[in-house]
């Protein structure tokens, strides 16, 4: 009987191997960077050709190998951060596997060039697809070089699954700033092609935050001390609808981490409305009291005591907001409101129960065909509390109503009724173009966006190459109508960065309702924001000739009814 069981081939081992471990040329940045922090490099640079495909280079000016270390440094599980078990739970380096040379080299053609401190020359190691290194002298520098070239070349099938240029110099961008982020007293800089994108002086972490996301960005963030985190964090002003902006290290180390990020999000509390902040955490504990050993990409952990670790994170976030410069939120009202509601809502029904309850008793009788909800056009506004909720009087009720919620109500439905009409969204033409840079991401989804982005009211067209973002400036000429006077390149980004990646264009038309949820939510009143009585009547009845059931596009309650009887019956009369 024939054998079915093999030993795979030594060369197929390394390439199926390097999967783990190099998935992309971002992965292949990501590992050749951690290289350069572990042998103590001051300054880090890396060059790119083609998004990667064609060239990586990562230039540092650590301590260097000798030409024993470097002979070796290919071959897997050759590593001079581990020698024993034990230094397994205690790992003080970025790297320590022994495998990123080792894949890297088994998937391109890699040149190193390394040299020592005082060393009179240095040496170069030359290796092809997995082949056997060839090492030679060389008058290099001091420092190390690793030269990527023609990634993926002898293994097609992981070749086609690269995304375009621009997406997977995106990625790399991703990586570089994570690094960058996390080390500021280093000096980093990323080259692409002829365009320096991104080359930041050392300095503390608020001048790093500032080199990579501007100043905008600097300007609403709060800084994080404590004994066991260090960092910075966004106001409530600067959110995302993914967690792109959450930058979470432990001990230098970036990780993904459901449970910090619940932590964090926790620590905002009701500020985020369901999006994502801007935060910079370093979470600092001794190395025995993490597993870092748990994934190949090292991105993952495992904590001792998680428990812990989400409580010092929230009390730190929570505490750092309650500190830091975000504005009061004043009561304004229009009468003698008092500033806390003398009523409690426990005992509140729900609007959709009191209007099915009103519908049945006959009380809206005669009432115009256009009017669906037709209680609110018996309400008067009485007041405002904290320039967010109106407070609305009728005969034998009063109600309370989220602003914010009423209005993104209603301006949801008039985009969906116009969408799926033959005339389609209002567009509003732009006096003044407004400009939107890119990331290379970014401009790959909203290039793929953009028959679906024109069907909202949109109209935006390139305009070159922009130097600030590394991607692509878009001129944004035309709006949907509901959005004429507010700026809407985050909404844009938003969007694009929601469904760029959803796939054809049949996923997309499924999620235009979420899309149509994101620009009404960007088209009305967010926050505090004082109604004159006028105003709060005039959403009243805009909020009558709606169809809803009681709750916002997101699910949110928009109004809550309280009667007489339970006002009275609070007060014992």
């Amino acid at each position: 009987m024939a054998q079915k069981i093999k030993v795979l081939d030594s060369l197929l081992a390394s390439k199926i191997a390097a999967g783990e471990v190099v998935e992309r040329p971002a992965s292949v940045v990501k590992e050749l960077i951690e290289n350069c922090l572990d042998a103590g490099a001051l300054s880090v640079t890396v060059q790119m050709a083609e998004g990667g495909r064609r060239l990586i280079r990562v230039v540092d000016d650590g301590e260097g190998m000798s030409r024993e270390d470097a002979s070796i440094a290919f071959l897997r599980h050759s590593t001079s951060k581990v020698s024993k078990e034990e230094d397994l739970y205690s790992i003080r380096t970025m790297g320590f596997r022994g495998e990123a040379l080792s894949s890297i080299s088994s998937v391109a053609r890699v040149l190193l060039k390394t040299r020592r401190r005082g060393d009179i020359s240095g040496t170069s190691v030359s290796i092809e697809g997995g082949s056997a290194p060839v090492v030679f002298e060389d008058g290099c520098p001091e420092g190390t070089s690793i030269e990527v070239k023609d990634l993926f070349y002898n293994t097609p099938a992981r070749l086609k699954f690269l995304r375009s240029v621009e997406s997977e110099f995106g990625r790399v961008l991703e990586v570089f700033k994570r690094a960058a982020l996390i080390n500021p007293e280093k000096r980093f800089r990323l080259i692409h092609g002829s365009t320096r994108a991104i080359d930041t002086a050392p300095g503390g972490q608020r001048e790093r935050i500032g080199d990579l996301f501007g100043a905008e960005v600097l300007r609403k963030t709060i800084e994080v001390k404590t004994p066991l985190l260090k960092g910075h964090i966004g106001t409530h002003e600067i959110s995302y609808p993914t967690a792109k902006g959450l930058f979470i290290y432990v001990n230098g180390r970036w990780i993904r981490d459901k449970g910090v990020n619940r932590a964090i999000l926790d620590g905002y509390g009701t500020l985020l409305g369901g999006r994502y902040p801007f935060v910079v955490l370093d979470i600092i504990i001794p190395p025995e009291d993490v597993d870092v050993n748990i994934h190949p990409a090292k991105t993952e952990v495992r904590f001792r005591n998680p428990g812990f670790i989400y409580d010092i994170i929230k009390a730190a976030v929570k505490g750092a907001l309650a500190g830091g410069t975000a504005p009061e939120r004043p009561v304004s009202v229009y009468g003698a409101m008092p500033a806390r509601a003398p009523f409690v809502s426990e005992p509140a029904t729900s609007y959709a129960g009191a209007k099915q309850a009103a519908i049945a008793e006959g009380a809206f009788e005669g009432i115009p065909r256009d009017v669906k909800n037709p209680e609110f056009l018996e309400l008067d506004t009485v007041g405002q509390l904290w320039g967010e909720f109106l407070v609305a009087q009728g005969r034998g009720e009063f109600y309370i109503v989220d602003q914010h919620g009423a209005a993104e109500r209603i301006a949801f439905e008039k985009l969906k009724e116009r969408y799926f009409s033959k005339a389609g969204p209002k567009s509003q033409m732009l006096l003044i173009p407004e400009r939107l840079d890119a990331t290379p991401v970014e401009s790959d989804a909203i290039g793929r966006l953009t028959p679906y982005l024109e069907r909202l009211g949109f109209e935006i067209t390139p305009f070159g190459h922009s130097s600030k973002a590394g991607g692509e400036t878009f001129l944004i000429k035309a709006v949907p109508e509901t959005l004429a006077a507010t700026s809407t390149s985050r909404l844009v980004k938003d969007l694009a960065e929601e469904f760029g990646g959803t796939g054809g264009s049949a996923r997309v038309e499924e999620r235009i309702e979420e899309a149509l949820m994101r620009i009404a939510c960007h088209s009305v009143i967010r926050g505090f924001r004082v109604l004159s009585k006028e105003e709060g009547n005039a959403l009243l009845r805009e909020l009558a000739r709606i169809d809803f059931a009681g709750h916002c596009p997101h699910g949110r309650p928009v109004a809550k009814k309280f009667s007489r009887e339970e006002i009275e019956a609070i007060f014992k009369r």
